[in-house]
């Protein structure tokens, strides 16, 4: 279970979903290696044994890079399993390469606009410990290894 943020880039800033219009196409970010040296300024020591799905360890938790299978990368899901200290990151990321980062769950604006981008994850957190604890306190359940 993660918080997911798809990472876009289009012609110009939407400020959030509804903006777009139906027939936008997102521009490509850029050939793949390109693309995994820009996640790695940011995410130094980002293992890439998977060329298609990065993941980046550090005390703060975890974020798995899912690239795709194609040279071309057009976007890219973020999946988050850490505190709030990686979201500057996230915005630093997206910010930094003309990017933008939604997460689904959110209320349909992106995360670098937002006042507190830190409320999202804060909130799937909030979810994954109701569900953990629910389960935990049912009788038949058995935890998966990732809780």
């Amino acid at each position: 279970m993660s918080w997911d943020v798809s990472i876009i880039k289009f012609s110009k800033t939407y400020h959030s979903l509804e903006e777009i219009p139906e027939n936008c196409e997102p521009l490509p970010l850029g050939r793949r290696a390109e693309v995994q040296g820009k996640i790695s300024l940011v995410f130094p020591e980002t293992n890439w044994a998977d060329p298609s799905w990065g993941t980046w360890d550090s005390n703060a938790g975890s974020i798995e890079f899912n690239m795709g299978d194609e040279e071309e990368v057009s976007s890219f899901m973020l999946h988050v399993r850490a505190d709030n200290s990686v979201i500057s990151k996230i915005v630093d990321l997206v910010l930094q390469n003309g990017w933008q980062a939604i997460a689904p769950t959110d209320d349909g604006s992106f995360l670098e606009q937002k006042a507190q981008p830190e409320k999202g994850l804060e909130h799937w957190r909030n979810y994954r410990d109701q569900v953990v604890r629910t389960k935990l306190e049912s009788p038949n359940w058995t935890s998966p290894a990732w809780v």
